[in-house]
């Protein structure tokens, strides 16, 4: 009897999960796939560790029979269709609570980049015209006492508010509809009702939510220019909650005064995006929660979490809990030798 196939979309973040999986199955690691190669090798997996841009749609799954499980490389699920996973019975897991240093620790940084204008002293440095900028000091501004707007105040969000309190005391507005004001509160934050009275009270708006249909391009146009002249735009969320060209036309009309980005409406960003060539944005390529430390934990999260579900155990996270029950049903039917789980 054979071991179970898990396939790649890509490597994992760090080989301590791939290493974990061959102790106990078959893997196939697939390097920059198309979608017709992933399509191809999903067919006789029994797991498969998914990877945006490689998506695991309908289409995927009808021709992937014996597939058990699907896991995200991080927290975040957009590769995957949920619901036609839980139709045919398949597991979706991902690997929360990663994130939630290193990208809050990000969101800061970015804070304090586009306040000291970290990059285009940098640049002027380097042309050697630093000094002749000495007298721009209307360019640089304190976050000291500013008021910080957080739109979505789950882990990452509230750990941002609690770091930019701590480190320069801010005054803090939150948007997040999901939330009681209690929660707000209790990181010394004030629960605003709409997300346009956040926009135009914030100094700094940091974007830390979800990416859903209420979400999908909220900040547009029109909430672009309740922000204040003087306002940043952080996203260390999910592109698609900024409509990218509207902030395009912001940051180039000077509705606001800088943005940091870690993703995209589409990624990675193409070399034509008009953001290259504005000098009052940060970009960074969707690399806010992948430090050492993260990248490690949620490799080993994903490859346990696998070996939970080909074993016959409720993986720790599974995101669709109601397609559990089917799930065993399909490892049991496989006809592979069930891994141990994993301690």
């Amino acid at each position: 009897m054979p071991r179970p196939l898990v396939v790649l979309a890509e490597p994992m973040y760090h080989p301590a999960g791939e290493e974990m999986l061959r102790q106990h199955c078959e893997v196939q690691v697939l390097h920059s796939p198309t979608p017709g190669m992933f399509v191809a090798a999903a067919a006789t997996a029994h797991a498969l560790a998914a990877r945006y841009p490689n998506r695991v749609n309908n289409a995927l799954l009808a021709g992937a029979p014996d597939v058990v499980v699907v896991a995200c490389s991080g927290r975040g699920t957009d590769a995957i269709d949920i619901e036609a996973a839980t139709r045919r019975g398949v597991a979706v897991v991902n690997n929360p609570g990663f994130g939630l240093r290193p990208v809050s620790e990000a969101a800061i940084a970015l804070m304090l980049a586009l306040a000291k204008r970290v990059l285009p002293s940098d640049a002027w440095m380097r042309r050697g015209e630093g000094w002749q900028h000495r007298g721009n000091s209307a360019e640089f501004v304190e976050l000291e006492g500013k008021t910080l707007g957080i739109v979505g105040l789950g882990q990452i969000g509230t750990e941002t508010a609690r770091k930019a309190i701590a480190a320069f005391r801010t005054k803090l507005l939150a948007y997040d509809p999901y939330v009681p004001a209690a929660k707000a509160l209790s990181v010394g934050a004030r629960q605003v009702d709409s997300l346009d009275e956040l926009l135009a009270k914030s100094h700094i708006v940091s974007l830390h939510t979800e990416l859903t249909a209420e979400t999908r391009g909220m900040i547009g146009e029109a909430q672009l220019r309740r922000m204040q002249s003087s306002a940043f735009l952080l996203n260390t969320s999910r592109g698609k909650v900024v409509q990218e060209a509207a902030l395009v036309r912001a940051l180039s009309e000077r509705w606001i005064a800088g943005a940091a980005l870690d993703v995209y409406e589409e990624e990675p960003l193409g070399p034509a995006s008009p953001l290259y060539r504005l000098d009052n944005v940060v970009l960074m390529p969707h690399v806010a929660g992948l430090t050492a430390e993260a990248v490690e934990g949620m490799s080993r999260s994903a490859a346990r979490q696998i070996l939970q579900a080909l074993s016959g155990n409720c993986p720790q996270h599974i995101v669709n809990p109601q397609a559990w029950p089917a799930a065993p049903a399909r490892a049991r039917s496989a006809g592979f030798i069930a891994p141990k789980e994993p301690q």
